[in-house]
């Protein structure tokens, strides 16, 4: 008896116009696409026309401060880890003898 009622279900549906009415709001939702897009295109210039840019010396100098500090740290753990390492090289040759 269930598979009749969805039968009839989806005939009434049809007769009623239900069915054509879902097939309009998605095509009409399809039709929103480039609209939501061109206003989502238009609130990012309005948020970035807000946003306070930093000048370009400030830039450079921030710039040149984190490049040199991966460098002093690049150099500090290398030197640890070589350590480390030659430190449980010891212990390992130690252990077999």
């Amino acid at each position: 008896m269930g598979v009749q009622e969805t039968k009839v279900a989806q005939a009434a549906k049809v007769i009623t116009g239900e069915e054509g009415s879902a097939r309009a709001a998605w095509m009409e939702r399809l039709g929103e696409g480039p609209q939501r897009f061109k206003k989502f295109i238009h609130e990012v210039r309005v948020e970035m026309s807000h946003v306070t840019w930093p000048p370009l010396a400030e830039v450079r100098s921030t710039t040149f401060i984190v490049i040199v500090t991966i460098f002093f740290f690049g150099v500090f753990f290398f030197v640890v880890d070589m350590g480390v390492s030659k430190v449980v090289e010891l212990i390992l040759k130690r252990g077999k003898l």
